[in-house]
């Protein structure tokens, strides 16, 4: 049986990381995932790469062996495919962006048209992604960026702030905050609360406020992408939080924005590029579009505030 690349990148991860949770966690999957393919690895070669201690997980002088041979080749590796890619690239003018759902359909397509028409001969491929396998499409070549949401920080990406969305309630029309401008984060106990599972980290926020309050958290659903948030808030299964821009864009399905009083609930966007692979000239031109649209789209914004 053959050694996979997957199964070095995740050895490699535990190494840096000195933990499988951790190494787990920067490769966006499961613990026994990692423990599997380093368990694998080992199975094929024989030898034991790493050992547990009480504190974190420590190399083998087989495993620092593997490490720095590995770590060599696997840079050597990218080199080339990032290479070889950019040189097809370029030939063909192509762009390939990663995108969640949300950002690829109500985000990205204005700006891909007026890119298009200023520069014709450039193909730009939108891939429409969960965060997952939008991040895996980097990994694996497929994408030369990802305009994603930001989460928690990752070496193995270079991130770039384009815009930050202020988080707001939004609520089916007859719904009895509806009446509401803005509320404070108690009243929300009695409604359930619906969520898309990448805004984890806007829950724990209101958790922790309502804590403080000596009140509990209104029950969660977290659901995979917008159009099924959606089609839950039409049935007025409960209520949302959506960055202020979509919650605007929706307004037509009957809903109501509700602002969140005492609670700083925000979002950043941005690109993330690998840091394995140089990115074309072709990719460039985008992104500095990208830059400029934001930019202009922010400050159109501020002037209406």
């Amino acid at each position: 049986m053959g050694i996979k690349l997957v199964e070095l990148e995740t050895f490699l991860a535990v190494a840096e990381c000195g933990s499988f949770s951790q190494a787990a966690e920067s490769l966006h999957v499961t613990q026994p995932s990692v423990t599997s393919r380093v368990q694998r690895l080992e199975s094929i070669l024989g030898i034991q790469l790493l050992e547990r201690t009480t504190r974190r997980v420590e190399l083998t002088a087989d495993g620092t062996r593997l490490a720095i041979e590995a770590s060599t080749a696997l840079r050597g590796l990218f080199k080339v495919i990032g290479d070889l890619r950019n040189e097809t690239q370029l030939a063909r003018q192509c762009v390939v962006i990663a995108a969640t759902p949300m950002l690829a359909a109500l985000t990205l397509p204005p700006v891909i048209q007026a890119y298009t028409q200023r520069y014709p001969s450039v193909q730009v491929e939108l891939l429409d992604l969960q965060y997952p396998e939008a991040l895996a499409a980097l990994d694996s070549g497929a994408a030369n960026f990802a305009v994603i949401a930001f989460e928690p920080r990752s070496e193995r990406y270079q991130r770039e702030l384009l815009w930050r969305e202020k988080m707001v309630l939004v609520v089916p029309a007859q719904h009895p905050l509806a009446k509401f401008r803005s509320v404070e984060p108690a009243m929300l106990v009695n409604y359930p609360l619906m969520v898309i599972e990448q805004y984890r980290s806007l829950r724990a926020q209101i958790a922790e406020v309502l804590e403080q309050q000596g009140l509990v958290m209104p029950p969660v659903k977290s659901v995979g992408n917008l159009n099924t948030l959606l089609g839950m808030l039409d049935a007025g299964m409960g209520v949302t939080l959506l960055p202020h821009v979509i919650a605007k864009r929706n307004d037509e399905r009957g809903t109501r924005i509700v602002l969140l009083e005492g609670l700083d609930l925000h979002r950043d966007f941005g690109i993330a590029y690998s840091q394995k692979i140089d990115q074309s000239t072709a990719v460039t031109s985008f992104c500095e579009f990208l830059r400029q649209h934001m930019a202009l789209e922010a400050a159109e914004t501020s002037a209406k505030a």
